[in-house]
């Protein structure tokens, strides 16, 4: 095997690769969303069950855990961010061996994410909906809070 057909060998991998790691991201997106959604639908169930737990508690534990796993959900999209330029990084050097820098091109023809008018970067975009539930468990955590504090709670 020559030293091209290896290093487009090398490139076809690394590019299946990186494809690879987009559903695994994918997939956790699709987790997380499950999971922060069950812990609403949870939450709404037991107001609706009123077993006896006082409400400020509920909330808090619920806001709490809720922002936790939006916290949690943000900091692995960052990592998949910084997985997937660096795996772009390498398949840009690459490309720079074969006739043909695809992945290149088609990063310069979105202006290498820095116009939103040409492209906004899916991750950025991927951050709102962690962001969306981190405030609503925030608000959730900290109504429970002055609820504690104030003493105008009650028991559900």
């Amino acid at each position: 095997m020559d030293e091209k057909q290896e290093l487009l060998e090398i490139y076809k991998l690394h590019a299946e690769l990186a494809d690879s790691v987009s559903r695994q991201r994918g997939t956790a997106n699709r987790f997380y969303m499950l999971v922060l959604s069950g812990l609403a639908v949870l939450f709404s169930a037991f107001l609706q069950r009123k077993n006896g737990v006082p409400l400020e508690w509920l909330m808090v534990g619920f806001g709490l855990f809720g922002m936790l796993l939006a916290s949690a959900w943000y900091i692995v999209i960052r990592s998949y961010r910084q997985l997937n330029s660096g795996k772009f990084n390498a398949l840009h050097e690459l490309e720079e061996k074969l006739a043909y820098p695809f992945f290149r091109r088609e990063w310069e023809s979105l202006g290498e994410g820095k116009e939103r008018k040409t492209y906004w970067k899916l991750s950025v975009v991927e951050t709102f909906v962690p962001a969306i539930f981190f405030l609503s468990f925030a608000v959730l955590l900290g109504s429970g809070i002055y609820l504690l504090v104030t003493g105008n709670g009650g028991t559900q």
